[in-house]
């Protein structure tokens, strides 16, 4: 098992929009832990803005519901659409939220220089909603909610594979050994990893098919949106 620590790859400027998501995810998961301590607090914003694939789909008839930690939550309709966007900036535990940024601060940064500030951004965003409809589509009577930039951040590996294969990582590996590999073979084995446990995993509770759906999308979209590089012709 691969565990990135550092990528030999620096940037010409600093990866503003990569801080700026890491940031807002931090902020939102440290208020979802002060929410806990209300009661009702965190189990409502876990019903209103994490994603519920039953809620979006329409699957359920009026007055359905689901418990969450004894707290009431609808989930029939309407559908509340805003959470293909907030799901992203939420996180279950400690582990889920240090994973997911640090990934994001290892590999962010390059995407973020390749593509540019603002394209970055809405990169990003698509990502995380390609995701989310991956996941969706292979689980849609679902009222399990979901959250986490997993998605997202894997649309972020999809790019980096693409455009930085032979980039140096210095990775973990068996919990004790340091040791420097490509990033295609350290991506490459996330990725596969991924469709081995979507296809064949029994572990419940992480969305696989989100990481898939993630991943490609960042694979498909890097190239469509990558700055033109720029020529200069000089005259005799």
């Amino acid at each position: 098992m691969f565990f990135p620590i550092y990528d030999h790859n620096p940037v010409d400027r600093k990866p503003i929009v990569t801080y700026a998501l890491i940031g807002t995810n931090l902020a939102v998961w440290i208020f979802g832990q002060g929410a806990r301590m209300v009661t009702g607090l965190y189990e409502y914003s876990l019903c209103y803005f994490a994603l519920i694939s039953g809620n979006l789909l329409g699957q359920f008839p009026s007055g359905s519901w689901i418990s969450l930690s004894g707290g009431y939550c609808p989930v029939d309709g309407p559908p509340r659409f805003y959470t293909l966007i907030t799901h992203m900036f939420m996180h279950g535990g400690w582990l889920h939220i240090i994973g997911n940024m640090w990934y994001l601060w290892i590999f962010g940064d390059n995407i973020e220089n390749a593509l540019g500030r603002f394209r970055f951004l809405i990169f990003y965003l698509i990502c995380g909603l390609a995701a989310a409809v991956a996941q969706m589509a292979t689980d849609f009577n679902s009222v399990i909610p979901m959250v986490g930039a997993s998605g997202a951040i894997s649309g972020v590996l999809g790019a980096y594979i693409l455009l930085h294969p032979r980039s140096r990582i210095k990775v973990l590996i068996f919990f004790f050994m340091i040791i420097e590999v490509p990033a295609v073979i350290v991506l490459g084995f996330y990725f596969a990893l991924q469709v081995l446990n979507g296809l064949y995993g029994v572990e419940e509770g992480i969305a696989y098919w989100a990481h898939i759906g993630g991943f490609v999308a960042g694979l498909a979209l890097v190239k469509l949106m990558k700055k033109k590089e720029q020529t200069f012709v000089l005259r005799q």
